[in-house]
């Protein structure tokens, strides 16, 4: 797994944005984000580092190719976006991210789909691997499925 990873995009090209596990960080009337970033020479892991290295023109990422890919992996990991706001198992409130985390099979088909919000879908009881937005390149990768 890569944990947390960073774009830089020109200020409002995000604001959008609805896909799960993405944090759009970007200030609100009443809010602040700031974000640390590691110096230029920085370019190795494993502490913060540049993945791809700044450099005159190439400090912003292209805004729509970075959605695209990011839904792309979305849909790959979590499936089809379901309709509408779903209730997470645990806590039982509506989400705007729900992240399937069990479904009930049926002789035709897909029964109940059960969902969890970010915050809890780690907990759901399973005995496969926690699942991360990440995790469906490496586990492809690894043999895993």
């Amino acid at each position: 797994m890569y944990g947390i990873l960073y774009w830089l995009v020109a200020v409002g090209s995000a604001t959008s944005w609805h896909l799960r596990q993405v944090r759009v960080l970007a200030e609100l009337a009443d809010e602040r984000t700031y974000l640390g970033v590691p110096p230029v020479s920085w370019t190795t892991g494993p502490k913060s580092h540049w993945r791809v290295p700044l450099g005159p023109n190439r400090y912003l990422t292209h805004p729509w190719r970075l959605r695209e890919a990011l839904a792309e992996a979305d849909r790959a990991e979590y499936g089809p976006m379901p309709e509408g706001r779903q209730l997470c198992y645990h806590c039982q409130l509506p989400t705007n991210e729900p992240i399937p985390v069990d479904a009930e099979a049926r002789t035709n088909g897909v029964g109940q789909i059960t969902y969890a919000c970010p915050t809890h879908a780690p907990l759901y009881p399973t005995d496969q691997h926690p699942r991360t937005l990440t995790s469906a390149p490496a586990t492809e990768h690894e043999g895993r499925r």
